[in-house]
This record gives structure tokens, sequence and C-alpha cells, in this order.
């Protein structure tokens, strides 16, 4: 498919959420680019995607919603290559210690034990009704 240089108006979401363009009445999912010029999806005119991206709600989430000079490079399996910044799933920088604490290895029965005056402080009121004598 050949596709004019004219005929197309790429944007990409660079975040890691859903961006809505009001005045497009669009959303763009995260890290995705979409070419809002391809007569098959979008109705839009370049007049109204230039007057979005000059003063409208692309131009208000430009951090963001980027216009993309060029469309995305596709390789051969298909698959879309941002040349946007993605996040990475590289090893994380804390160290995850298990501890093991003496105090807490009470078994079940102890800790019954332990707890048995506080069962019944359920059952009874917080705030003790004084009778005065007359």
């Amino acid at each position: 498919m050949n596709v004019k240089q004219t005929d197309q108006f790429w944007i990409t979401n660079t975040s890691n959420m859903n961006v809505s363009l009001a005045d497009l009445n669009i959303t763009l999912k995260p890290f995705s680019s979409v070419n809002l010029l391809d007569k098959r999806h979008y109705q839009y005119t370049l007049q109204q995607l230039k007057m979005s991206a000059s003063q409208g709600s692309i131009a208000k989430k430009k951090e963001k919603i980027s216009v993309r000079k060029f469309c995305p490079v596709t390789n051969k399996d298909g698959m879309l290559i941002h040349i946007s910044s993605m996040p990475s799933r590289g090893r994380s920088v804390f160290n995850i210690k298990e501890e093991k604490y003496e105090e807490l290895a009470v078994s079940d029965e102890e800790f019954a034990k332990d707890n048995a005056e506080t069962a019944d402080m359920d059952t009874k009121p917080l705030i003790m009704k004084v009778r005065h004598g007359g």
C-alpha cells in the first residue's frame, strides 16, 4: 500500500496511560501510534489536526502526545517499533530480605491463651453506665 506523505499525520502516546483528545473525540492507548489522516478509520482534515496540534488538545497534552514527522517503522514480523522511550523490565535496585523473628513464632494455642481477655472485651460495651443512688 502506497501512502503519500501528505496523507499522514502520525501522533504517538508516549505515556503509560490512556490519553483523551477532547477536540478530536479520540482516546489513545498507552505507547500507541496512529495516523489520523487514515481515511479508513478517521475523518479528520489536515486543518483540524494542525489546529489541535497548535492550540487544541494535542498542544495541551504535549508532554504525553507527540506529533511524529515520520511513520513508525515496521519490522518483518509485523510488530511496530516505536522510537519513543519505552519502559524496561530491568532488575530492581531493591533487595528484598525475608526476616524471621522468634517473637512472632507463636503457636495458635499460645496466641489464644495470651489474647483470651481481649476476646471477652468484644462483647462488652465500651462505656459502662454508672447508676447514681437516688
